[in-house]
């Protein structure tokens, strides 16, 4: 493994050093390099404006590190690889450094898209004209980046077809994010009227799920069921968000947890109000291997083949969250088949198992497939011969 430090996703008091012991029980060896920027504070403002004068997406600009390049290059002189699995579309250009191994690329979002999502809604004309042309830049890299790679991973077939619109001639896999189902395990059914929201509060869409839902479900939600709780476990909490917390004394706001069970365990319903980003979101697979009832949109149930009225409620305006929210809390049975099901899907689709074998059946394939160079040399010496 060769990863870079991000000193801001370490709990405090955790070392890079902790990280690489944890690391080593699954992995021969390995490297990290650090990152000169951080995407937050005046790094992420410096960051913006080299973006403005550059082709190449911030992303690539952050990523971007000659101490990564040179730790590359000597893993792989010293050692023989089948495959190298890059993370992000960021780490795109360490590419070029890769000259006989096969590669895969992964794609935990389709980042174009995403970020035209965000340019669409975004209400400040120069915010929005910036993520614009982020989103080009990004497009761009993809056209560029994609076909290069042996295979592209993707989470959903939805994300497959959104990739393949930039980039048609890439080779793409489906892999579908998944969950420790020997970790989140189905819980008792606590009734009440507690809510749970889980998500980093410092990555945009889970930012803008809280506002919408502070702003326009909450106030109507609570002058309905009075004594009705809501807990937002995650790290970064905004400002406003912890204020809200002083205020009112049914929203706890946590910060970063170190396990985020017993929140689940204590939850009559999982509310997931996401409108925007990509890729799947990680705590509905979390919710439904714990048998908590979820009520999400459209949008952040996508993805992952769930029935509405069967695994989850899907709702979209503030009064279908509200009655949905209502119909969970009174409706007990409604509570049981939703974590059946929920807690069924998970295991037969997304368990690590399950995903495991699908993403190292790809990884052979991969491995085995002729590079196009080598095929073309084959052909031509099969041609003179014959």
């Amino acid at each position: 493994m060769l990863a870079f430090d991000q000193p801001k996703t370490r709990p405090p008091g955790v070392t890079p050093e902790d990280c690489v012991r944890a690391l080593r029980e699954f992995c021969a060896s390995v490297t990290w390099v650090p990152l000169s920027r951080q995407l937050d504070g005046t790094d992420r403002y410096v960051l913006a404006l080299r973006g403005l004068m550059s082709r190449d997406p911030i992303d690539m600009l952050w990523l971007h590190s000659r101490e990564m390049a040179e730790k590359l290059r000597k893993a792989i002189e010293d050692s023989e690889f089948d495959v190298i699995h890059f993370d992000t579309l960021g780490l795109a250009p360490y590419k070029s450094v890769v000259t006989t191994a096969k590669t895969v690329l992964n794609h935990h979002n389709v980042e174009s898209s995403m970020m035209s999502r965000r340019a669409s809604k975004e209400r400040n004309r120069l915010t929005s004209l910036y993520f614009k042309l982020e989103a080009r830049k990004v497009r761009e890299a993809e056209k560029r980046w994609c076909p290069q790679f042996g295979t592209n991973l993707v989470v959903s077939a939805e994300e497959e077809l959104e990739l393949k619109k930039w980039a048609p001639d890439a080779n793409t896999a489906v892999v579908p994010n998944g969950v420790d189902t020997e970790y989140f395990t189905p819980c008792p059914d606590p009734a009440g009227r507690r809510l749970l929201f889980c998500g980093g509060l410092d990555w945009y869409p889970n930012r803008d799920a809280m506002v919408f839902f502070f702003n326009a479900i909450w106030p109507l939600l609570a002058s309905q069921v009075p004594d009705v709780e809501i807990y937002v476990v995650g790290r970064g909490p905004p400002k406003w968000l912890q204020r809200l917390g002083e205020r009112d004394r049914r929203v706890h706001v946590t910060g970063f947890v170190e396990d985020v069970r017993p929140y689940f365990k204590k939850a009559a319903a999982y509310v997931c109000p996401i409108r925007e980003g990509g890729g799947t979101r990680l705590k509905v697979l979390d919710a439904l291997a714990m048998g908590v009832p979820l009520i999400g949109t459209s949008f952040a149930c996508s993805g992952l083949g769930l029935s509405d009225g069967k695994h989850v409620l899907l709702a979209e305006t503030p009064g279908e969250f509200v009655c949905k929210i209502r119909q969970v809390f009174d409706d007990s049975e409604l509570r049981y088949r939703l974590a059946a099901a929920g807690r069924e899907i998970v295991e037969r689709m997304y368990s690590w198992h399950a995903i495991g074998q699908t993403l190292f059946g790809t990884y052979e394939s991969v491995a085995q497939a002729k590079s196009v160079t080598k095929a073309r040399e084959e052909f031509r010496r099969h041609m003179r011969l014959g």
